[in-house]
C-alpha cells in the first residue's frame, strides 16, 4: 500500500500525529506499507458482528458505511479516512457491530495475522499502533466530555423554558395547578405551558414531540412558542392550534410531529373550551365522583399536514372537580417484567389518592412515585409529564 498516500487523509494525520512537512515514523510507515487494498461491494459486510476478528482492521480510502447494532438498528455511518475494527489487532474477541457498505468501498486492511507477524519483526509498528489507539480515546473522551457540558446546558435552558412557579395562576379565586416534566433523556420531547390569556381566561396544555434528545426540544420549543403566541392574541383556540399547525408544517423536513392537548378554561365560570391533537385523553373527576377518562374525539397531530381543521370542545369544572392531564411516560412506563402500567392502573392510581386531590402538590407528587413503584428500577424510557389542575 503506498503510505506516502494514507497520510494525506485528514484522519490518519491526526491519529498517527503526523506533521505537514514531517516524515512518517518508521514504525507508522511500515505498518501503513503493510496495508492491502481491498473493494467491498455494495450492501455487504466489511465485518459482521459476532464474527471473528481475525481480518483485522480497515481504513476506508473511498466510500460510507453503515455501523449496525446487532438488532439491525443504526448507531453511526462512517467515511473515508475513519477506521474500522482496529481493536481486532489486539484482542480475540468477536465483532460487536456490524459494518456494512452503502455503496460500493475501497478499503485499506491489514490482517491480525500480519499485523502480529511485522510487529515481532520490529516492536516500532507496535508502538506507533498503540500510540494511534491512545490518540483516538482521548478524542473520544474529549468528545464525550464537551457533548455531556453541552447537553447539561440544555438541560438547564429548557427546564427554564418550562414555568414552575404556579404562584399567580394559584392566586386565582377558583383554582389550583400545578406540572411537571421529567425528560427520560438530557433533554425531553415533552412540554407543557401554563399562562393567562387576560384576565379570565387561564390557557394550560401538555403536548409531546415524536422522538426523543435534542432534536425533540428543538421542535418543542417551536411548538411552545407557536402555540402561546397565537393564544395570546385571545383568537378562537381552534384557530390558535390551526395556525401552530401549520407553522410547524412549514419545512419540517424530517416529519416530526406533536400530539397535544391545549385548554383554555374561563376562571370565573369553569367553562373550559379544549382542543386534543392526538394526544392521550385526559382524567377528570366530578365532585366526590371518582376519576374517569374524558371521552374527546382527536384531531390529527400538529406538524404533519397544512390547513386541517382542528374542532374545539367543550367540558365543565365546577368547584371541586379536577382535570388530570398526562404524556404516554406515564401508561407507556414498563415493570421489570415489561409490562406497560396501562389506562385501567394509571385509572387506579388516580383513585387511590383521591382524598388528596384538592391538593395540587401532594397529589402530582404521588402519581410520579406511583410510576416509580409500578417501574420498580426498570430504566424510564420516555419524558414523563403532568399538568394537574383542580377547581375550588
Amino acid at each position: 500500500m503506498n503510505a506516502e498516500y494514507l497520510r494525506t487523509l485528514p484522519t490518519i494525520r491526526e491519529f498517527f500525529k503526523i506533521k505537514e512537512t514531517g516524515e512518517l515514523q518508521e514504525g507508522t510507515r511500515l505498518l501503513l506499507e503493510a496495508m492491502t487494498e481491498i473493494t467491498i461491494p455494495s450492501g455487504e459486510d466489511v465485518v459482521t458482528f459476532g464474527e471473528p476478528s481475525d481480518d483485522g482492521m480497515y481504513i476506508i480510502l473511498e466510500g460510507t458505511t453503515d455501523v449496525l447494532a446487532n438488532d439491525g438498528k443504526l448507531i453511526n455511518t462512517l467515511g473515508v479516512g475513519d477506521f474500522i475494527g482496529e481493536l481486532g489487532l489486539i484482542n480475540d474477541d468477536t465483532r460487536g457491530a456490524t459494518v456494512r457498505a452503502s455503496g460500493q468501498v475501497r478499503c485499506a486492511n491489514i490482517s491480525k495475522a500480519l499485523f502480529d507477524e511485522i510487529a515481532m519483526k520490529n516492536r516500532k509498528i507496535y508502538g506507533s499502533f498503540m500510540n494511534m489507539l491512545y490518540t483516538k480515546t482521548t478524542k473520544l473522551v474529549t468528545e464525550q466530555e464537551r457533548i455531556k457540558s453541552e447537553l447539561e446546558i440544555a438541560t438547564r435552558i429548557q427546564a427554564g423554558c418550562l414555568e414552575d412557579d404556579f404562584t399567580t395562576v394559584n392566586q386565582l379565586p377558583n383554582v389550583n395547578l400545578t406540572a411537571r416534566m421529567r425528560p427520560a433523556k438530557e433533554v425531553g420531547g415533552d412540554f407543557y405551558d401554563v399562562f393567562m390569556i387576560d384576565d379570565s381566561h387561564l390557557c394550560f396544555l401538555i403536548a409531546d414531540v415524536s422522538g426523543k434528545g435534542v432534536p425533540a426540544a428543538l421542535f418543542m420549543s417551536m411548538a411552545k412558542i407557536h402555540i402561546k403566541n397565537y393564544a395570546a392574541l385571545g383568537l378562537p383556540l381552534a384557530e390558535v392550534v390551526s395556525r401552530a399547525n401549520d407553522n410547524l408544517c412549514y419545512k419540517n423536513e424530517e416529519g416530526m410531529f406533536v400530539t397535544a392537548f391545549v385548554c383554555v378554561l374561563d376562571v370565573e365560570t369553569g367553562d373550559v373550551n379544549f382542543v386534543n391533537a392526538g394526544h392521550n385523553l385526559p382524567f377528570i373527576s366530578k365532585g366526590n365522583e371518582e376519576f374517569s377518562m374524558i371521552q374527546a374525539k382527536a384531531n390529527l397531530v400538529l406538524g404533519l399536514m397544512e390547513g386541517v381543521p382542528y374542532r374545539e370542545q367543550h367540558i365543565q369544572l365546577e368547584p371541586g372537580d379536577s382535570i388530570y392531564l398526562y404524556t404516554d411516560g406515564v401508561t407507556e412506563a414498563l415493570n421489570p417484567q415489561q409490562q406497560l402500567l396501562g389506562d385501567d392502573y394509571l385509572k387506579d392510581m388516580l383513585n387511590r389518592h383521591r382524598a388528596d386531590a384538592a391538593n395540587v402538590e401532594v397529589f402530582v407528587q404521588a402519581m410520579y412515585q406511583e410510576v416509580d413503584a409500578f417501574a420498580a428500577g426498570e430504566t424510564q424510557a420516555d419524558d414523563i409529564t403532568m399538568v394537574y389542575l383542580s377547581r375550588k
